[in-house]
């Protein structure tokens, strides 16, 4: 069921123009990079969304708020429940959909329900406010016409609050306005985290993950993706995935090893940690990676 909504996800996508690179083989925090342009989407996908675990949420947000990417969770259910269509769901801080709901956000409809514990609506405070204003009335006297509580009402006017599908019936025939706001998950956006790395000396601000493809993801002007010490049996598979990846993010990527007899593996360079003490700026870096790319 996963490999079925990683297919049909890549397939919607690539319908919409989108450069589809696969990774779902490497058990990392996300499955899929896409990229449009210089729009770029991280998913990842699980049959069950609840199967996302805060980890992986960490490491996916950290890395696409650091590179400049989107992020989506897609999956077919949440717990014993199937995903709703044209609803948006959300898994710690990731925003998460069903392919049918992704479906419709590529072609331009927006969901404006989503559901954490229960179902709600997105309502938009601002036309609310100003809707209740024109009409000559109070807090207190559309809450009493509605029958909803004043701090109730007012929660949706700050924005801090969804609406049950009721009371947003109910709101919209007392003041003859539309209140529903369009839900767009690719505009999520988290708190932006910066680490202390080995390449923070150097210059580059930079953040480590432990279930991505790779370990640290860094930029300065340029972006880095690099791997650390690692099973050296497998390190010629992970090159290959990681020259794709860096070039679908428009970034370099290199190993950060301890020691090595070579300077590349399988056309990615290999950078001693002993050769970034002494460098003073991220130019340095990325030129000693450009020399030892085959």
């Amino acid at each position: 069921m996963r490999e079925e909504l990683i297919r049909e996800t890549s397939s919607l996508l690539a319908k919409e123009g989108y450069e589809i690179f696969c990774c779902a083989g490497m058990r990392a925090c996300f499955d899929i990079v896409a990229r449009r342009g210089k729009e770029i989407l991280l998913a990842k996908a699980f049959e069950d969304i609840d199967a996302f675990t805060p980890q992986q949420a960490r490491d996916l947000q950290k890395i696409s708020l650091l590179l400049g990417a989107k992020f989506l969770l897609l999956g077919a259910r949440a717990g014993g429940d199937g995903l709703q269509q044209g609803v948006l769901y959300e898994r710690h801080g990731i925003p998460a959909v069903g392919v049918g709901t992704l479906k419709e956000i590529l072609e331009g409809v927006f969901p404006s329900e989503r559901k954490f514990k229960a179902l709600s609506v997105s309502i938009d405070g601002s036309r609310l406010a100003a809707a209740r204003m024109e009409a000559g009335l109070t807090l207190d006297a559309l809450a009493e016409k509605a029958g909803i509580s004043r701090e109730t009402l007012w929660r949706y006017e700050h924005g801090r609050m969804g609406a049950s599908e009721e009371n947003v019936e109910c709101l919209e025939r007392i003041l003859g306005v539309e209140l529903r706001m369009p839900l767009n998950p690719f505009e999520f956006r988290g708190v932006s985290i910066r680490e202390r790395t080995i390449l923070s000396p150097v210059g580059f601000e930079s953040v480590r993950a432990k279930s991505a493809p790779f370990e640290l993801a860094a930029k300065e002007r340029s972006k880095v993706i690099a791997g650390e010490e690692a099973d050296r049996r497998t390190m010629g598979k992970r090159a290959v995935a990681y020259g794709k990846i860096s070039e679908m993010l428009d970034s370099s990527a290199c190993f950060l090893l301890k020691e090595s007899a070579k300077d590349s593996i399988e056309g990615v360079p290999v950078v001693r940690k002993r050769e970034i003490k002494e460098m003073r700026k991220p130019r340095d870096l990325l030129k000693l990676i450009e020399e030892r790319s085959d």
